[in-house]
């Protein structure tokens, strides 16, 4: 595992923290003829290996990789910064019956200031359960997969993220049962955790596999596979199936009842309708 030594620290409480993806292509006006500017760490094995994924996958516009303390005087209009953020969300439960909850998130942020240490302009945030270099070859790819989707969508309008999945759902979920959806037991209800189990509900081709099996099908880059990933958003979880080649966000939905936790039937039922 690599770990970014000089990760940013920012503690962000509900009120102030952003979309997972910012849609109005106002704000992507000058980015293609842009540059992104992804921030190094004093690890040079971490920088070695983000140069090398944005050498092959990065096709959005051009980037390079600079140190922190650059930033400064590399900002104008066709500049873009990316750099790990520390969000933190916490909520106190009222009278509606709302529990308790309080979680820190790591995810990797493009923006384009920033503003008493807090990013500002926030363009597009993608959560990293892990600091490795399987993790950021999906992050960096998922990230580029959302701009490109903002480009095709070609709206005025900074979607929130239900209606932008919304709008995911439409145009990438048929996809789905063209491929295979890699799982493994783990994070699945008691009664979609087998492939007998889920086949009652769900019509296409699933695997079971390791997460190792996983992993590798995003190093090699499987076209014909998908895996899921829950996020967070303020007090709620999202479902996402993503395309392993590219990172191709195909597929998502919010998680509701109690436990949010766990992937259930619901998700596939919607799929295979």
């Amino acid at each position: 595992m690599i770990k970014k030594i000089s990760l940013i620290l920012l503690l962000i409480i509900s009120k102030g923290y952003s979309q997972e993806v910012n849609t109005d292509i106002r704000e992507y006006v000058s980015f293609k003829e842009g540059t992104t500017y992804f921030v190094k760490s004093s690890d040079k094995k971490y920088n070695q290996i983000i140069s090398d994924i944005l050498t092959k996958y990065w096709t959005v516009n051009k980037f390079e990789m600079i140190a922190s303390n650059q930033i400064e005087k590399l900002k104008g209009e066709r500049s873009f910064f990316v750099d790990q953020v520390e969000y933190s969300f916490s909520r106190e439960g009222g009278t509606t019956g709302a529990l308790n909850m309080a979680y820190g998130v790591t995810k990797l942020a493009m923006f384009k200031d920033y503003k008493k240490n807090t990013p500002k302009g926030v363009l597009s945030l993608v959560q990293l359960d892990k600091v490795s270099p399987v993790e950021m070859l999906f992050a960096i790819q998922l990230m580029q997969s959302q701009i490109n989707f903002v480009f095709e969508l070609n709206t005025k309008k900074d979607l929130d993220i239900k209606d932008f999945l919304e709008e995911v759902n439409e145009k990438n979920m048929k996809k789905i049962k063209e491929k295979k959806i890699l799982l493994t037991r783990t994070g699945l209800k008691d009664d979609i955790d087998t492939a007998e189990k889920l086949k009652k509900i769900y019509n296409h081709s699933v695997e079971f596999t390791t997460k190792e099996k996983i992993e590798q099908a995003i190093q090699d880059q499987d076209a014909d596979a998908v895996i899921t990933k829950v996020i967070n958003y303020k007090n709620l979880k999202f479902v996402l199936f993503i395309a392993t080649k590219n990172s191709e966000l195909m597929y998502g939905r919010v998680m509701t009842g109690f436990n949010q936790m766990e992937i259930g039937p619901k998700f596939f039922k919607d799929i295979n309708e």
